[in-house]
């Protein structure tokens, strides 16, 4: 028999061996999509600090995963790299900056990562302009913040509610997963404060097996007063 022949015999068993290992496992393991945002933050926070309880919202359009516990530095380049239950084509990212008494403005700020065209509709307005709800599904500024908190710590009501925010009053705010976006503090008349840089290769929308831990958010225990909005 001839190496050729040898090989494509060894080839068929493996290949054999291998299905019939797949069939009796059942379906085949699912897929992870390992998912990376890169932000830069320019010109930073206004109260000097990071961007902490940070949740990742994402859609296939049918779908939506949610991820949590991460941090976006307040200056300076971050990324933010998860594993997601299918490839996304949009997100939403929410956080809240908690100001230190006598640093910077010292004020608490919502930031949103959102899509370039809503960030610069946002501005010089506030978040209850930006966001005023049906009387519903309304959530002012101070509550999202304790909203985050709350579903930051475990609360399901408070992770619920933080996701219908998302999902309807900020429908309009999500961005191409893979495209550019802008980052949008609240309750300020300035410009956006952040925006997109692309994510390294190896961080790129790849498919992948493994799966992701963030890293909790620390959330400061030192409040100030929060922004107006």
């Amino acid at each position: 028999m001839s190496a050729g022949s040898r090989l494509t015999r060894l080839f068929v068993l493996v290949s054999g061996l291998t299905f019939a290992l797949w069939s009796s496992a059942g379906a085949p393991p699912v897929s992870a999509y390992a998912v990376s945002y890169g932000i830069n933050m320019t010109p930073g926070t206004s109260n000097g600090g990071d961007i902490t309880n940070v949740f990742i919202f994402e859609t296939d359009g049918a779908a939506v995963n949610v991820d949590s516990g991460y941090v976006i530095a307040g200056t300076g380049v971050s990324y933010l790299t998860h594993t997601s239950p299918f490839a996304p084509t949009s997100t939403l990212i929410a956080g809240i900056g908690l100001g230190t008494p006598g640093v910077g403005d010292g004020q608490d700020h919502v930031y949103l990562v959102v899509n370039s065209p809503f960030a610069e509709s946002s501005v010089g307005l506030l978040w209850s302009q930006v966001f005023p709800g049906d009387g519903v599904t309304r959530v002012r500024h101070s509550e999202f913040i304790d909203l985050l908190l709350d579903a930051s710590a475990g609360n399901q009501s408070a992770l619920d509610a933080v996701l219908r925010f998302a999902t309807v009053d900020a429908a309009a705010a999500w961005f191409e997963s893979n495209g550019p976006f802008a980052v949008s503090e609240f309750s300020l008349t300035n410009p956006p404060v952040g925006v997109s840089v692309p994510a390294p290769a190896a961080l790129a929308l790849v498919a992948t097996a493994l799966a992701g831990l963030g890293v909790r958010a620390v959330v400061r225990r030192n409040r100030a007063p929060r922004a107006q909005g």
